[in-house]
Order: C-alpha cells, then sequence, then structure tokens
C-alpha cells in the first residue's frame, strides 16, 4: 500500500472457506488458485476466494538517468503472453548499449470531476461565474482530509443546466485516486449542504461525471493533461546496436514508425505506439496497480 493515509476504515473480511463454501461449483474448477488463509489477511475485495497466479517474468536491466529517478532498473512483467518479456528485455538491451535512456518528470496530477445539477440554465451559468470565488473554502474542505493531498486547480465545463468542476491535485508519492475522491466528495458535500449551497441553487451532486478520463484509455484530454505522471523519456539506438541487437537497418525502423503514424490518423486513433499496452498491462499486474488504469 502507498503512504497515502485516507481509506475508508477497517474492512471485514468473510473467512476464506465460508466464502470457497458458498461459490463451491465455481472455485472447485479453478485449480491454481492459493489455498492459505492466512494470506489474505487485510486484503480488501469482496467474495475474495485467493489469487490467481500469473508467470513472472523480469526484463532489463536498463538505465536510467532522470531527476528524481536513477541507477540500474530491472521491470517485473506479469504475463501467459509469449515473447512480451524478451522483447521488453531485448529493448533494453539495445538502449543499455548506447548508455541508458534520460527520463524527465513533467508535471503531474490527480482529479476527480463531480457534476452539480440545477434547475435551469440560468443557474447553472451563476454557479460557473461564482466558482472562482468558491475555491478557497473548496480547496480548504478537500485539503483538510488528507496530509498529502494539494488541490491544485478547479476547472469548470458548463453543459446545459449542470456544470462539471474538474479537481486537479498533487498527491504526493501516492496515486492517489481514492484520496481525491475522499478529498473531492467532502467539499462538495459540505458545499451542497451549507447555506451557500441553497443560494447557488444546488439540487445535487454526482461525484463523477467522466471528465477525468479514469479508465477512458483513447480520451484525447488524457495526453494534454496527466492523470498521474507526465514523462518524458528518451535514448539513443547506433546503427550497430539497431544491426546488432534489433536486427533491422535503422532507416527501415524509422519508416515503420512512421508509416504507423500514418494508420494512427487513418483509424483516428488518439496517440501513437506498438502495441505497448501489453507492456504496460504485464507491469502494471505484476506491481498490483489497477490493470485498467494503463
Amino acid at each position: 500500500m502507498s503512504k497515502n493515509e485516507d481509506s475508508y476504515g477497517p474492512v471485514a473480511t468473510p473467512k476464506l472457506p465460508s466464502i470457497r463454501s458458498k461459490y463451491s461449483k465455481v472455485t472447485e474448477s479453478l485449480k491454481y488458485i492459493t489455498r492459505h488463509s492466512d494470506e489474505t489477511e487485510g486484503i480488501r475485495v469482496e467474495n475474495l476466494i485467493g489469487f490467481a497466479q500469473v508467470p513472472l517474468g523480469l526484463a532489463g536491466p536498463l538505465e536510467i538517468h532522470g531527476h528524481y529517478q536513477k541507477g540500474s532498473i530491472v521491470a517485473p512483467l506479469a504475463t501467459v503472453e509469449a515473447t512480451v518479456v524478451a522483447t521488453v528485455n531485448r529493448g533494453c538491451k539495445a538502449f543499455q548499449a548506447n548508455g541508458g535512456v534520460k527520463a524527465f518528470a513533467i508535471c503531474e496530477g490527480m482529479g476527480r470531476a463531480p457534476v452539480f445539477f440545477f434547475a435551469c440554465v440560468e443557474d447553472a451559468v451563476a454557479f460557473y461565474k461564482r466558482l472562482p470565488s468558491l475555491e478557497p473554502q473548496l480547496r480548504k474542505d478537500a485539503e483538510a482530509t488528507s496530509r498529502y493531498a494539494r488541490m491544485l486547480r478547479l476547472t469548470p465545463y458548463i453543459m446545459g443546466s449542470t456544470v462539471h468542476v474538474h479537481f486537479e491535485y498533487e498527491t504526493g508519492a501516492a496515486a492517489g485516486q481514492n484520496m481525491t475522491e475522499i478529498a473531492t466528495t467532502a467539499a462538495t458535500s459540505k458545499l451542497l449542504a451549507s447555506d451557500l449551497g441553497k443560494e447557488l441553487k444546488i439540487i445535487k451532486v454526482n461525484e463523477e461525471g467522466n471528465m477525468t478520463t479514469d479508465k477512458c484509455d483513447a480520451a484525447a484530454k488524457g495526453t494534454r493533461h496527466p492523470r498521474g505522471v507526465q514523462v518524458m523519456a528518451w535514448g539513443t539506438i547506433s546503427r550497430e546496436v539497431c544491426h546488432s541487437v534489433l536486427r533491422c537497418h535503422p532507416t527501415d525502423l524509422v519508416q515503420t514508425l512512421r508509416e504507423t503514424r500514418k494508420g494512427d490518423i487513418r483509424n483516428s486513433n488518439d496517440g501513437s505506439s506498438v502495441n505497448v499496452a501489453n507492456v504496460i498491462a504485464a507491469m502494471f499486474i505484476a506491481t498490483g496497480l489497477s490493470k485498467s488504469l494503463h
């Protein structure tokens, strides 16, 4: 678990045998789940029956020259797909032969985008205009829920008689999805229940309106505003290494990458990559992060 102390409190986890008994027809056919009850202590998953076993490989090493991250890195990859680990390992080998890669963290941000509902467009417009004056109190109420969450900005988007407000935060070393949800809910709930909320004619607040690109991989906004840390990484591959490690000519490699960009444009793809999703997914599974966030 990260240093995020903002949890939902203790969760009573039913004993493993009782859950397995309840779903016995299913669990009897699952051969590759752990049978050790003590391993599930403290795990916060409903109807927990154990752990799936996924093959785990290592790729690297790769020397990273960054401001915060420096040194030789080995990446764990959990996957059942053959060649994924080998592919990453070969890429690491190519960059490593040329001194590794450089990296720079450009910016970071994690957010929630609640929706404020009003009876008419005029009330929504009035709230939209008042929002800058509301920001200091909303920031105070949100940050009071955490030692690490720091609100960066509020960005409103008016849509008819509703206003979507993007709350953007810094969250320290934590990813911060739960942290920002708790902070935003606290701030908006307090506003809704206050006399000011009644004056602003807020009918209700939904805590997410899908404006944060949460689990929306193809969202264009995600390429402009980070959900997490936006990092720039770069390196050089020499002609010799291209031949010896990647087994191709540099000109062919560049031409292939250019052609994929044409395909991206024709297919309206958001972003340009060559099968990077399965690599990121394997890394997320190996490190316990939500696969849907990649």
